[in-house]
C-alpha cells in the first residue's frame, strides 16, 4: 500500500468479464436513476430513495400488482443507475450486488463511520487525540486526511457478504448478474470523465484520452477496462482531492499507470453522463431507447453564506469549490431546461417525467467527511419528505415504478 494512493493492476488474460444481457425494453421507456455525490452526506439520498421503494411496495400491494412482502429493490425498476462518489458507491450496493435499500442504508452507516474515522500514523486512538491536527498532518505529508484501505476493505467485505459462494466475477466490477449501473471517475492528469460500466462497455464508448482509450481496445470484451476490479473502480469514483488518495491504476502489466480523482471534481451530479449513456441500453446499431423517468437524488444543499470583507478570498475559494466542484443543483437546472424543451418539442422524449429530490439545509452546512452527521440530516430528510409538496411527487414517482411499463 503506498502513502499516497493504492495501486491495482489489470488481470486480463486470467478471467474472461461476462456482462449482463441488454434489458428488455419497456412499454413506455427507459428509467433512470441518477446518485450525487456527497461522501457521509449520501445518507441522505438512500433515505429518499428508501421512501420511494417503500411506497411502491405499499402501492403494489393496495393494487393487487404484487403480493410479495419483500423490500422492493431498485434494480427491478430501473434500467440504468448513475453514481459518482457516494453516489457510486450506492448504485455498486443497489445494482451490482442487487441489495435493497435498508440493508444499503445499513451498510452505507457502517462504511462512512469506518472510512472517515479520523486517524494518524494508522491509529484510531492517535486520531481520536491529535483531531483536525491529525487530518491536517494527513494532508501534508500524505495528501489526504484518510486512508484508503479502510475503504478498501470495507468494500470487500460488503461484496463478500452479498455475493454467492464460489462466484468466479465476485472481484470485478463488470457481472452477468448485475443491474446495469456506472460510477463516474475522473482522469486525473487529463480532466475526462471515465464511466467505470457494471456491464460491457459499448464499443462506442471508448474514451478519449490515449490512456484509458488503449485499456478500452483490443480483444473484444476482454479489456483491462471490461476487467477493472471492483475495489479499483470503488476507489476511483471516491478519490475526492483532500479526502481520500487519488486511485492508481495499471492497466496492463508494464504499461503505464492511470491515476484517478473521484468523479465529482467533473460529475458531482451525474445526471449528464447518465441521459448520455442511455445509448447504452440498446445495441450499438441502434437508435438511444425513449425514456419516460428519470430520478435524480441529491445529498442535500446549503445556501451559500456571504463571507465578510476580510475572509472574500476564502470567500471565492469556497464559492469556486461549491460551484464547479460540488454544485449539484447547476447540473440539475440545466437538464430540467432539457427536459422541457424536449416536451415542446415533439421529441421521441415528449413524455418524459423528470423528478429531483434534494434536501434543502439552508445556512447549515454538514461536513461530508464527518459521521457525526448522519443523525441530523436524516432527521431534515423525514421532516423534507413529510413536507406535503414533496410527499405528492414521492407519491408520483412511486405510482410510475409500480407500474413496471
Amino acid at each position: 500500500m503506498s502513502t499516497i494512493s493504492s495501486i491495482t493492476a489489470s488481470k486480463q488474460g486470467t478471467h474472461t468479464p461476462h456482462g449482463p444481457p441488454l434489458p428488455q425494453l419497456r412499454k413506455h421507456g427507459a428509467r433512470l436513476l441518477a446518485l450525487d455525490g456527497g461522501g457521509v452526506k449520501g445518507v441522505s439520498s438512500a433515505l429518499i430513495l428508501d421512501e420511494i421503494m417503500t411506497r411502491v411496495k405499499r402501492i403494489e400491494l393496495q393494487n393487487s400488482i404484487s403480493t410479495s412482502q419483500a423490500d422492493r429493490k431498485p434494480v427491478d425498476y430501473f434500467d440504468l443507475a448513475a453514481g459518482t462518489s457516494t453516489g457510486g458507491l450506492i448504485c455498486l450496493m443497489l445494482f451490482r450486488l442487487r441489495m435493497n435499500v435498508p440493508s444499503c442504508r445499513d451498510c452505507y452507516h457502517s462504511l462512512a463511520k469506518h472510512i472517515f474515522a479520523p486517524r494518524f500514523m494508522n491509529s484510531e486512538m492517535l486520531g481520536k487525540i491529535f483531531g483536525k491536527l491529525g487530518l491536517m498532518l494527513n494532508i501534508m505529508f500524505k495528501s489526504a486526511e484518510f486512508a484508503a484501505k479502510p475503504l478498501e476493505d470495507a468494500i470487500r467485505e460488503v461484496v463478500g457478504k452479498y455475493s454467492r459462494a464460489g462466484d468466479p466475477d465476485q472481484d470485478y466490477l463488470v457481472h452477468p448478474e448485475s443491474g446495469m449501473m456506472f460510477m463516474c471517475a475522473t482522469l486525473k492528469d487529463k480532466g475526462e470523465c471515465v464511466l467505470m460500466r457494471s456491464y460491457i462497455q459499448p464499443s462506442d464508448a471508448v474514451p478519449y484520452s490515449s490512456v484509458v482509450k488503449q485499456a478500452s481496445t483490443g480483444g473484444g470484451d476482454d479489456t483491462p477496462m471490461n476487467n477493472i476490479p471492483i475495489v479499483t473502480a470503488a476507489r476511483a469514483t471516491s478519490a475526492a482531492p483532500v479526502y481520500l488518495p487519488e486511485e492508481r491504476w495499471i492497466p496492463s502489466p508494464g504499461g503505464d499507470t492511470v491515476n484517478f480523482w473521484d468523479g465529482g471534481v467533473l460529475n458531482n451530479n451525474p445526471i449528464e453522463q447518465l441521459w448520455g449513456a442511455r445509448y447504452d441500453l440498446v445495441d450499438v446499431k441502434s437508435p438511444p431507447p425513449p425514456v419516460s423517468v428519470v430520478l435524480s437524488l441529491g445529498c442535500g444543499w446549503a445556501v451559500p453564506a456571504k463571507p465578510h470583507f476580510l475572509f472574500r478570498i476564502f470567500g471565492i475559494m469556497t464559492t469556486f469549490s461549491q460551484s464547479y466542484m460540488a454544485n449539484t443543483e447547476a447540473k440539475h437546472r440545466d437538464f430540467w431546461r432539457l427536459t422541457e424543451r424536449m416536451k415542446e418539442r415533439g421529441d421521441q422524449n415528449n413524455d418524459i417525467r423528470y423528478f429531483r429530490f434534494n434536501v434543502p439545509t439552508g445556512d447549515k452546512k454538514f461536513n461530508m467527511a464527518d459521521p457525526k452527521i448522519i443523525e441530523p440530516l436524516e432527521k431534515l430528510t423525514r421532516d423534507y419528505i413529510g413536507r406535503p409538496e414533496i410527499s405528492k411527487e414521492l407519491d408520483e414517482v412511486a405510482a410510475l415504478l409500480a407500474s413496471r411499463d
